[in-house]
């Protein structure tokens, strides 16, 4: 057994993951979102100190004394941005997005109804300059990891419209005991050369985690994407027939559930059993195409459109 020391220098991404009132991951469309516009994310510890006990006799002595002592309670949690990422805040705070004519998302409202369930758990990658990856042929680079598992509450907090550049925060959230979020469903570390899953089980009461990682962190993108249930077998191949600049795609074995598809030019779909989808190219070119439907194992293909 080896010990590490970890070196955090310059927030790289967050991650929030919707979870359930049981601390849940919830699997679906629209679970998670990435984003690297943050400016800071502040943790600030809660504490709760139990009542001194002092006893005197009767000549003012001190006979029974048990002085009083602090207890964790939680992290209250306040993240800046400097981009608005419209789910990203729906998300984190339970209010609705606001749709166009074309049901995409262009905005959120603030509610005072809002009957909030659940909440979510913030993952952040930061870099971690001093673990050495040089002698790791399987290292994607040098993280420190933060996991707070289960974080409910959250509103936007004040802004200011002015001359300069407007910052928007979310606040009033707080770590809470009885998280689910196990081994994760997500490979945020390395085990047998491959990314993985965290090697063991949170914790109920565990709060934060914190670990050093040469695993990469996930790729930024604007809006929410599917997470997909860990559990589900792997696919084990995709293929796809091109006719003209669409392609049409099918997966081995038949899915069992949904199917999240990276068409290899920015887009994305994600489509039900049994796992069969079409996509329309808008350029000519080859793309690779991955598929999965656990969000841990992918299958790929690639696929050329040479014009109408």
């Amino acid at each position: 057994m080896t010990g590490k020391c970890i070196s955090l220098v310059k927030g790289r991404r967050i991650r929030l993951t919707r979870v359930n009132d049981c601390g849940l991951p919830v699997y679906g469309e629209g679970n998670q979102v990435t984003s690297k516009g943050f400016i800071s994310v502040a943790f600030t510890a809660n504490s709760t100190e139990s009542d001194e006990i002092s006893v005197q006799n009767a000549a003012g002595e001190v006979c029974v004394f048990e002085p009083s002592e602090t207890s964790f309670t939680g992290y209250g949690v306040e993240v800046s941005f400097c981009e608005v990422d419209v789910e990203l805040f729906a998300l984190a705070t339970g209010q609705e997005v606001y749709l166009d004519g074309n049901g995409d998302a262009i905005g959120f409202t603030i509610n005072t109804k809002i009957d909030r369930l659940g909440g979510f758990a913030l993952e952040l990658w930061a870099g971690s300059p001093n673990a050495d990856v040089c002698d790791d042929p399987n290292a994607q680079g040098s993280y420190g990891y933060l996991l707070f598992p289960f974080i409910k509450g959250g509103i936007v907090g004040d802004f200011t419209i002015e001359n300069g550049a407007a910052t928007f925060t979310i606040s009033g959230s707080t770590t809470r005991d009885g998280n689910g979020w196990g081994v994760g469903p997500y490979p945020v570390l390395h085990a047998d050369g491959n990314p993985a899953p965290l090697p063991t089980p949170l914790d109920t009461a565990d709060h934060m985690l914190m670990v050093v990682t040469t695993v990469a962190p996930p790729e930024a993108a604007c809006g929410t994407r599917p997470l997909l249930d860990p559990a589900t077998p792997a696919l084990t191949s995709v293929t796809g027939v091109v006719t003209g600049m669409s392609a049409d795609f099918d997966v081995t074995p038949v899915s069992t559930g949904p199917v999240w598809y990276d068409f290899g030019d920015g887009e994305w779909d994600y489509v039900a059993a049994p796992g069969e989808a079409s996509h329309t190219y808008e350029s000519a070119g080859t793309y690779t195409v991955k598929a999965s439907q656990n969000g841990l194992d992918w299958a790929t293909t690639t696929v050329t459109v040479s014009g109408p």
